[in-house]
């Protein structure tokens, strides 16, 4: 039975075409319900007053001064009811599901795979099997394009979806391939659920199909420690972030299992580029840069750091209202190339500077992450090793990634 008072969660909804119909897409940013449900435009005048303080009469009410049309309240609460089934209302069904979730996160010692089976297969064979692919030219390095004689101090890695980036990630972790032995991978990842810090670890290890990727307690135990606030407060954010969970596949794949991953996200700068201020100049940036540069130096092991990121998200399915064509992809390589110059010369207040001026129109999701990292190891120069686009035509959207290397 829907409530009285029905109230959407913070969902995401773009627009996708679909039989060469124009839908809405309904799903959840978080990661809850695993639901993706489609509706037509004419459901908007209801998603609209889907606040908890409309009630069903006035929903009703409203659609049909909105459309001039009557909907039957059956039809009505058969549409919320099914909203609801599908977790996208927060209700007590959902409320009560949030916390059984919660509270299995919490008691289990390993972060299991959240992608498995959809970003890219659930088996060991059919991973090396797919990842073997990203290697073969045009796109991929190849199996005999030059390697590094030691393993760099950083890499850049996409964390859009493997069926769509395959060869970046491959040119990525290409670098790790016959050089001596990294110890732990510090990832950072990008947290695209909100957080109460900037940055979130958690101690769990990383469960995929090829096996466990242990985690380096002592190391972030060791860097938690410098920090003046608590590393692991938002460690829930973990549970069903990728942008972590594909370096670690990508790392089984390349490397079996001989090393151990220290696993952050990087939350929001967001509110800074409103400012100007430089983020090294927030009292937990420039701590978390200093403690993780100190704790690596101390830690007696060949670490490297690994920014699982993409670039830009512009189009229909980020808001913007023109047209994707050709011409906008090739501003858009453009100016993130301009970017990617200035991140290979590591100039972290350059790169800030950039995504300050544009507002960060191209919505560059990495940019936090990026900037930790070339702030926190103090890096001279770095290498762009692939960039790549992925256009939706469905959704008139693209996003922008890169695969860099610092050595």
């Amino acid at each position: 039975m829907a409530e009285e008072h029905p109230k959407l969660r913070n969902v995401d909804a773009f627009p996708v075409q679909q039989n060469g119909q124009q839908l809405i897409c309904l799903r959840d940013p978080l990661h809850f319900s695993t639901s993706v449900l489609t509706v037509s435009p004419a459901a908007v005048p209801i998603l609209r007053c889907l606040d908890g303080k409309h009630s069903l009469r006035d929903i009703q009410a409203e659609f049909a001064r909105a459309t001039t049309q009557i909907l039957p309240m059956e039809q009505l609460v058969s549409f919320v009811n099914k909203l609801d089934e599908a977790l996208l209302l927060a209700s007590p069904r959902f409320r009560a599901h949030r916390e059984r979730v919660i509270r299995s996160f919490r008691e289990s010692p390993v972060r299991e795979p959240s992608h498995a089976g959809a970003s890219y297969p659930a088996t060991r064979e059919g991973i090396h099997r797919m990842f073997a692919k990203h290697f073969e030219p045009p796109k991929g390095p190849g199996k005999d394009s030059a390697k590094p004689r030691k393993p760099p101090v950083a890499i850049v890695s996409p964390h859009i979806d493997l069926r769509r980036g395959g060869p970046g990630f491959a040119w990525a972790y290409q670098q790790l391939v016959e050089t001596p032995k990294v110890d732990t991978f510090v990832i950072l990842g990008v947290a695209h659920s909100g957080t109460k810090h900037r940055f979130a670890g958690t101690k769990k290890s990383f469960r995929t199909p090829l096996g466990l990727a242990k985690n380096d307690h002592a190391f972030l135990d060791a860097l938690a420690d410098k920090l003046n606030f608590d590393l692991y407060e938002d460690e829930f954010a973990h549970r069903s972030e990728h942008s972590v969970e594909f370096q670690v596949v990508y790392l089984q794949h390349m490397l079996g299992e001989s090393f151990q991953i220290a696993p952050i996200l990087v939350g929001s700068f967001h509110d800074l580029i409103g400012t100007g201020q430089q983020p090294i100049e927030d009292p937990e940036v420039a701590g978390f840069a200093s403690a993780l540069r100190e704790t690596i130096a101390e830690s007696g092991k060949r670490v490297c750091v690994v920014a699982g990121v993409d670039l830009a998200h512009v189009g229909g399915r980020f808001g913007d209202e023109y047209t994707v064509n050709e011409d906008v992809r090739r501003q858009l390589e453009t100016d993130d190339r301009e970017m990617l110059g200035i991140l290979e010369s590591c100039d972290a207040p350059k790169f800030f500077r950039m995504i300050h001026e544009e507002r960060d129109s191209r919505r560059v999701c990495g940019f936090a992450a990026l900037y930790t990292m070339i702030s926190a190891l103090e890096v001279k120069n770095g290498k762009l090793l692939y960039y790549g686009q992925s256009f939706e035509k469905d959704t008139n959207s693209v996003v922008s990634f890169a695969s860099m290397s610092f050595v």
